[in-house]
Formats: C-alpha cells, sequence, structure tokens
C-alpha cells in the first residue's frame, strides 16, 4: 500500500468531493433526501476530509488508510436511503470507493470494498420488501460490474507497481554502482544536459547531484571550453564517429584538476548520438610527477639516462644520454635496445639486468660506444622499476663518463711510480694532491652553490607550484646540500691550511666583538635546536692578539658542538677572562659527552666519538681538526675535559694584548 502524501491525499479524494458535491446538488429532487439523511451525510463527509487532512498517515500502520474510503460507504448509504417513498438511486455511487480501493490498497482491502458495496445495495431491500424484486436485479448487475472493475484495476495497478519497482531497484543499483566506484561518472543527454552525476562528482566539484541534473553541462562551470567549443564536442556527431578519450581542465574549489576522460556514446536508431557517459580519472598529481620527471631528466646533463623496458627496448633517453652517445632521443626511444650502446665484447644485455633484479645496484664499469664508433668508459648504476605488484617493468641505467677519472688514476697512478724512485718527488705530489683537493672542493663548491640556489628557486614556487610531497623532498635535497657544502668548506680550509695559504693578520682584537660576530652567525641554529645559552663576559675590554676572522671561526665551531650535541632544553655557556699573560675561553655544555678514551683523539682529523656514530649525529669530523690548527698558529693551546656530571668543557688560551685600540 501506498501511504497518503499531502499531495497525493487531496488528489485522491477529489473525485469524491466533485460526485458528492453533485449529489448534494440534486439531493432535493424527487425522491428528495430526508434534511436529517443529508445533513448527516454533509457532515461524515466533513469528518472524512478531515481525517485526510489532518491524519500523519505515512506514521500509522498502512491499513489504516482505508478509513476514508470505507466511510464513503456511509454518505453513499445515507443520500440513498434517506429519501422519502424509496431508495433515492445513489447506490451506484459505492462504485467510486470499490475504484478508491483497487487503485490504491491491496485485494483485501478491495474486496471488503466489494462486500460493503453489497450492502449498500441489500439495506434498501431489507426495508423496503416491495422494491425486493427490481433493486435485486440492479444490486447484482452493479456488484457485478464492480468487481470487474476492482479485478480489472487490481491487476493492473499490480502490473504497474512491479515494473515500478523493478525500474525503481534497477535505477538504485546502477546509482550504487556510479556512487562506489571511483571513477568520475557523468552522463549527458543529446541536448548537453546532465541526466546522471556520480559521488566521485560531487566531492571534487562541491556541487550535490540533485541540483546539476538537468541542467545544460556548460552552465556548470566546471570545464575551461566556452560554451560554444563544449556543445561542438558532441551536438548532432553520429556514435561512431565520436570521441572515446580526451583530457580536460576541470576548474573546482582549489584550483584546476587534469581528468582523463573515457567517452561511451549511446545512439538512437538514426545513428546519432542520444547520450554520452563520460569516465574521467583525476591524474593531476600525475602529470605534474611527469612534468618534474622530464625537468629533472633535462637537468641532469651530467649524467646519462637510459630507461628501458622487460625487453631492452628504450623508453627513456635523457640530453646527458644524448650528449655522451650522440644519438638523439627521437631516433632510439621505443625503437632502439640498449645492446646498440654496448662496445663489442661487453657482457651481454640480460647479464646486466640480472643484478638488478636481485636488489644489486652497485655501480659497475662498462665501455659504451659511441655514435661514431668511438669507445667511452663508464660508471653504470642499473636499477629495476617495478609495479605495484612488485613486478619488474622495466630498468634504469644511469652512467657516467668516467674518462676523465680514468686518466686523473693513470696520472696519479704514474705519479707514485715515480714517487718510488725518488723522495724528493714526494712532496711535490703531496702538494699536487693537495692542489687537487682544492680544485675538486673548490668546483664541487660552485656546483652545489648553483644547485642549492635551483632547489631555493623551485623551493620558492618561481618555477611552479610544488606539491607537499615534493616540498618534503626538495627540503632534503637542500639541508643535505647545505650539509655537502659545509664539508667542502671544511675541506678547502684544510687544504688552505696545509698549503701554508692561510696568513695569521694577527692585531689587537676585542673579545666581545669576537663572540658577537660568532652569536650572530649562529642565531638561525640557535633558534632551531633550543638550547639555552649562557654568555659571561668581562665588563672592561679584553682583547687578545689575533686574526678576528679566524678566531670567529674557533668559536664558532666550538658553540656549534656545544649546541648541537646538547639535546633541547639543555644548557650551554660561554665565558672569558684572563689567565696572567693569556686570555682564557671556555665553553661548556650538558650534552651527551666524550667517553675518557677518546678525549685525547677530537682535535684529530676526521675523528668522530662512538657516542657520535650510537647517535647518528652528524658531522665530518675536521671541525675541531681546524679549529686546533687556527689555535695553535696563533701561538695559544685548546683541550678538552669532561664537564661534570655530564656534558665536555673545552678551554682554549689565546695570546693577550697589553693595550686597547680605537676599533674592535
Amino acid at each position: 500500500m501506498n501511504a497518503l502524501g499531502a499531495p497525493d491525499r487531496w488528489l485522491r479524494i477529489a473525485p469524491f468531493m466533485a460526485v458528492t458535491a453533485l449529489s448534494f446538488a440534486v439531493a432535493w429532487l424527487p425522491p428528495r433526501v430526508h434534511p436529517t439523511a443529508l445533513l448527516l451525510a454533509v457532515f461524515l463527509v466533513a469528518v472524512l476530509l478531515v481525517l485526510v487532512a489532518v491524519v500523519p498517515w505515512p506514521r500509522l500502520p498502512a491499513f489504516l488508510e482505508t478509513v476514508p474510503p470505507l466511510g464513503f460507504f456511509g454518505v453513499v448509504l445515507l443520500l440513498n436511503v434517506g429519501a422519502d417513498g424509496g431508495p433515492a438511486g445513489y447506490a451506484p455511487l459505492a462504485l467510486l470507493p470499490v475504484l478508491w480501493l483497487g487503485l490504491y490498497h491491496g485485494r483485501a482491502a478491495t474486496a471488503a470494498g466489494v462486500a460493503l458495496m453489497a450492502a449498500v445495495f441489500a439495506v434498501p431491500v431489507v426495508l423496503d420488501a416491495d422494491l425486493r424484486h427490481a433493486e435485486w436485479r440492479r444490486g447484482v448487475l452493479v456488484i457485478a460490474v464492480g468487481v470487474l472493475m476492482a479485478t480489472a484495476v487490481q491487476s493492473s495497478t499490480a502490473r504497474s507497481r512491479a515494473a515500478a519497482r523493478g525500474a525503481r531497484r534497477e535505477r538504485d543499483f546502477n546509482q550504487a554502482i556510479l556512487d562506489s566506484t571511483g571513477f568520475l561518472v557523468i552522463v549527458l543527454d543529446a541536448a548537453g544536459r546532465v541526466t546522471a552525476f556520480n559521488r566521485r562528482c560531487e566531492e571534487l566539484t562541491g556541487l550535490r547531484a540533485e541540483d546539476v541534473v538537468g541542467r545544460p553541462y556548460h552552465t556548470l562551470g566546471l570545464s575551461t571550453l566556452d560554451g560554444q567549443r563544449l556543445r561542438a564536442d558532441f551536438g548532432g556527431l553520429l556514435a561512431a564517429s565520436f570521441p572515446n578519450s580526451a583530457e580536460r581542465d576541470w576548474t573546482v574549489p582549489g584550483g584546476r584538476r587534469r581528468i582523463a576522460w573515457t567517452n561511451a556514446a549511446l545512439a538512437g536508431d538514426d545513428g546519432r548520438v542520444t547520450h554520452v557517459i563520460g569516465t574521467g580519472i583525476d591524474v593531476t598529481e600525475q602529470r605534474r610527477t611527469e612534468r618534474l620527471f622530464a625537468d629533472v631528466l633535462a637537468a641532469a646533463t651530467e649524467q646519462a639516462i637510459i630507461g628501458v623496458d622487460r625487453q631492452g627496448t628504450v623508453t627513456v633517453f635523457n640530453a646527458g644520454a644524448e650528449r655522451l652517445l650522440g644519438y638523439r632521443a627521437a631516433d632510439v626511444v621505443g625503437t632502439a635496445s640498449l645492446a646498440r650502446f654496448h662496445a663489442p665484447g661487453e657482457p651481454p644485455v640480460e647479464t646486466v639486468f640480472a643484478p638488478a633484479r636481485a636488489g644489486d645496484t652497485e655501480a659497475r664499469e662498462c665501455v659504451y660506444a659511441r655514435r661514431d664508433g668511438t669507445r667511452v668508459p663508464v660508471a653504470r648504476t642499473v636499477s629495476v622499476i617495478r609495479d605495484e605488484s612488485g613486478e619488474a617493468t622495466g630498468y634504469l641505467c644511469v652512467a657516467r663518463d668516467v674518462t676523465r677519472e680514468r686518466r686523473t688514476v693513470e696520472a696519479m697512478r704514474h705519479a707514485l711510480d715515480r714517487e718510488r724512485d725518488a723522495a724528493a718527488r714526494l712532496r711535490e705530489l703531496d702538494k699536487v694532491r693537495a692542489d687537487l683537493v682544492a680544485t675538486v672542493s673548490h668546483e664541487l663548491r660552485t656546483l652545489l652553490t648553483s644547485i642549492l640556489g635551483n632547489v631555493e628557486v623551485i623551493v620558492d614556487g618561481d618555477a611552479g607550484p610544488v606539491a607537499p610531497p615534493q616540498a618534503r623532498l626538495l627540503a632534503a635535497v637542500e639541508r643535505n646540500a647545505r650539509r655537502l657544502l659545509a664539508l667542502i668548506e671544511d675541506l678547502l680550509m684544510l687544504s688552505r691550511i696545509e698549503a701554508g695559504a692561510v696568513k695569521v693578520n694577527a692585531r689587537p682584537v676585542q673579545i666581545r666583538a669576537v663572540v658577537a660576530g660568532a652569536l650572530e652567525a649562529l642565531q638561525a641554529v640557535r633558534a632551531r635546536r633550543a638550547v639555552h645559552l649562557d654568555v659571561d663576559l668581562p665588563e672592561d675590554p679584553l682583547f687578545v692578539e689575533g686574526d678576528r676572522a679566524q678566531l670567529e671561526r674557533v668559536v664558532i665551531n666550538l658553540l656549534d658542538n656545544a649546541l648541537k650535541f646538547t639535546p633541547p632544553g639543555g644548557r650551554a655557556r660561554l665565558s672569558a677572562d684572563l689567565d696572567g699573560e693569556q686570555v682564557r675561553l671556555t665553553i661548556a655544555d650538558t650534552g651527551m659527552g666524550i667517553p675518557e678514551a677518546e678525549i685525547d683523539q677530537i682535535f684529530e682529523q676526521f675523528f668522530r666519538s662512538s657516542r657520535s656514530h650510537e647517535r647518528q649525529s652528524q658531522g665530518t669530523g675536521l671541525g675541531l681538526a681546524i679549529t686546533k690548527t687556527i689555535i695553535e698558529r696563533h701561538g695559544g693551546r685548546i683541550w678538552a675535559t669532561p664537564a661534570r656530571g655530564q656534558g665536555t668543557v673545552v678551554t682554549c688560551l689565546l695570546p693577550h694584548s697589553g693595550h686597547s685600540p680605537t676599533t674592535g
């Protein structure tokens, strides 16, 4: 049964109201209905109308909805038997509630209505025996018509309800499928109006399906195409010629999203498009990653990067590979095999991929053949590319030209051989080594400075938007590049010191100015490490004889170590005082400390304590060695001792200057 909704109840009662009003209008025609019966009929109609309008039928049991039509039998009975001189002829009105019950209620309610209709005809016959013969025949005829009508209506209604339930189930099933998929699904009719808009579309656009369905697609403000172009995309096309794939930008909250659409067209009998079903995937992040990958490949000009599929066919060939091998990417991608670039006599390609499949990605040296036939030695690393299931889908070969390195190694080997013949050549070779370190460090510093500049441009967004995962990776690149730059700076300083290129421009320098310069340089480090630093300097000016820039480097190195090896919330202390003819500078911390067995080794080059290794603290082991060299070149000395309880105390003694210059 259907619950009586507010609109439905008035639509259902309207025919009865019309017929009842007509009956009341003719109730005074002969044979007239008695006024009392007429008033009772009017009262009963009013009661039924109030029930229909006021009672909350959807919240009541369904069988109670039969009360209004069953009550109408009472109205018919009052009008029929309330006439003077016999029945008034209103008994056929009983067919109306039977029709009502057949349309909107079940078989049991309809059968009850037929029985009440029979009662309406039977009452006058029982009351007046003279009318029995004529009324019986009329009653049987009307009852027969009512039974046939009720049966036909019930059958038709049952079929209609079954078809409606089937259509509703199919619609709900299809909608559930559309809403459960992770794809964007939108359906348009031939006029470009939206007929379906699934939940994934709602989540991406912020629009609701009920607000979108029925509207022309080009009015939704999603596509970056204008309305005329949108209509030209499918209007009037034959289904056979409809474009089955395309990429479009959707303007959604938060910016534009790139959608890859796969389209299907439904055609009518004339072959023209009646509906368009679009299934889309958000490929925004994938396209960004592809562009970033292409930019990285294009920027890696010093390394040859060659990607191949499982069969060894080239799929990626970057600018570095073009420069190294002399081929153009357009000439080899999709057609050439990796074997083309292997010089004769090199192992087969299958043996190259075997270590990568086993997880071995160590660099191996081999020989490539250029396009002009010349050979080039390379250091190559092969890595396997796997899909989501772990299956190998290809390989990535990264190679660099080691010709210069081999020549350098050969030169060093010959130099060492010659050095064995003459001790005098040892100093010269040592100088060559120092120059090489200085040159390489200088070149690396130049390259790293450029890399850091480019990374900062990307992080600042000047080269395009950066996604959060990419920003984290770029931050790691920047952080590690700065660590490498610090290592190179230390190497350069050590090389210059060993070569005697570092001169001490000694003059009176106020210790407060040295400490202030170091604190300014470490301002960012202090804020990041959250270690409380106490600075205790004498009120009277205290001068040392030395080079201010080098002494600031000493204080920076010592304070940086104290802050680095002290956990957040700890304390560090810097103090200075006069000790006879020398100035004593002391830096103490409450950090991890140094084992007593290792305390005398901390000023050696590249030494790192066991506790630094255990806690994986960053460092090169050069800072304290450089600090000791600078102190000793100033005529002073430096040593370290364990602090009471925990931490380390480093003490420096520097020559005291006997006068105070006008500048700090």
